[in-house]
């Protein structure tokens, strides 16, 4: 029943999707009288919102901070949860970020996989399942957040006056379910300087590997050898790097432009105080993945500790770094700050504090896991275990709730990358999970 219904409305629900999907809403746009995040994130949000009043859902926008609907009976709160927010477009695209574009079988813009695409898998299969007319014995919300990359401001606005899940889940990272994430530090690092020569402004965000990045010199730049996987291009005073952009939760897929662009940089005839600086921080970062130049590469049942470099502003007044981390639950985020600070004030650097999370945790035989487990199992026809990961998802935000979809099992995340896209084919398959998962968890059918 949920697949005929599914089936029928399937060309409707990708319409409904490339008119979210056209809304450049980055997160934290210019405030607005009514619009805290922006304008931009303000019309996803009422979009969604009359998106599902269409189907005889309620639903409201919370302040211009995220908003809900909600359909169903029973006193336990089933929330699924996902965020109509995205990243910068950043370089590298084939086409239009956000002009949805067909491509080869998959659908190409930004949000299509990071989270609007979700998001609309998720009304679908609510839809579905209402439909179905079953029987309800939890009610189901839908909450969508506007600030998710950047801050939870809209899980700080939900959380003072909305009511919390009784379970939830967020198809906001992979397949088949993530019951544990590590910790994320960041944390930016200053040092003042006095007439620097060198201009670098790298990065989209703190959670972003940079896959381009650029220095301007007060010099001519010396042309040098440059790693596999990564092009460099020496023009007068100017060096480019492009290497390959990715989520710093899984650095491993992406190729650290900023960390190639230190290494030729330290290799230039530079005034020494720059000279130095540059040295440093290439020999701190090199092309680690870890942590191991700063001797924080931790690794446990929880997973492997990240570590990246993800934003550089260097100019006349001094160095502005931020770093991202991702840490398992062995390494303590103070230990994690220890080291860093010893590292880093050793070449004069000063700390400021940007955000940090601690773990998430559910066991793999709740009823919100297992449940999950076997929905995966029943659809896809694959036979899984729970898994853990370094991404931060809205599951830490709400009691009982774990990660579950959409990016396929064992396969390279394109959340945050230029070409972000998903196949046609899996839109139908997400939307049939999402529908499974409620009917289990919401309904006595």
């Amino acid at each position: 029943m949920l697949e005929k219904w599914i089936d029928a409305h399937l060309g409707e629900e990708m319409e409904d999707l490339k008119t979210l999907l056209r809304i450049p809403s980055v997160s934290r746009g210019t405030p607005e009288p009514g619009m805290p995040l922006g304008r931009e994130v303000s019309r996803a949000l009422d979009c969604a919102v009359d998106l599902g009043k269409k189907f005889g859902f309620e639903g409201r926008n919370i302040d211009g901070y995220c908003a809900v609907i909600d359909f169903g009976e029973g006193d336990e709160l089933l929330m699924i949860a996902d965020h109509l927010d995205v990243v910068p477009a950043g370089k590298g695209w084939d086409t239009d970020p956000f002009e949805p574009a067909e491509v080869d079988g998959r659908l190409v813009a930004r949000g299509v996989l990071d989270n609007k695409g979700p998001a609309v898998c998720a009304l679908y299969g609510m839809a579905a399942v209402k439909a179905a007319g079953l029987k309800m014995k939890r009610r189901v919300r839908l909450f969508l957040g506007g600030d998710e990359e950047v801050g939870w401001k809209c899980v700080d606005r939900y959380r003072e006056t909305e009511e919390l899940p009784a379970l939830g889940f967020t198809p906001d990272a992979c397949y088949p379910v993530v019951n544990s994430e590590m910790g994320i530090y960041q944390v930016q690092y200053k040092r003042t300087m006095e007439n620097s020569g060198v201009r670098i402004h790298c990065g989209i965000a703190a959670n972003v590997v940079p896959g381009e990045a650029e220095a301007v010199l007060p010099c001519e730049a010396v042309p040098c050898e440059v790693p596999e996987g990564f092009t460099a291009e020496f023009d007068g005073n100017v060096i480019r790097v492009k290497g390959r952009g990715g989520h710093a939760a899984m650095n491993d897929l992406a190729k650290n432009a900023l960390c190639c662009l230190l290494d030729l940089l330290a290799q230039q005839p530079l005034a020494p105080e720059d000279s130095a600086v540059a040295q440093s921080l290439h020999a701190f970062f090199d092309y680690d993945l870890h942590g191991e130049g700063f001797d924080v590469d931790v690794k446990d049942e929880s997973g492997y500790c990240t570590l990246s470099l993800d934003m550089l502003e260097w100019d006349e007044n001094g160095v502005l770094l931020t770093i991202d981390s991702r840490h398992p639950f062995s390494l303590a985020k103070e230990t994690l700050e220890e080291k860093l600070d010893a590292a880093f004030g050793c070449i004069l650097f000063e700390r400021i504090p940007l955000k940090h999370q601690p773990g998430h945790f559910i066991p793999a035989d709740s009823e919100l896991v297992s449940t999950l487990m076997d929905v995966y199992t029943q659809v896809t026809g694959k036979v899984s275990a729970p898994q853990t990961m370094g991404g931060g998802t809205y599951a830490r935000a709400f009691p009982n709730s774990v990660a579950f979809g959409m990016s396929p099992e064992n396969e390279p995340d394109e959340c945050h990358m230029p070409n972000e896209g998903m196949t046609l084919a899996s839109f139908r398959e997400n939307t049939l999970i999402m529908a499974e998962a409620i009917r289990r968890l919401a309904t006595e059918g």
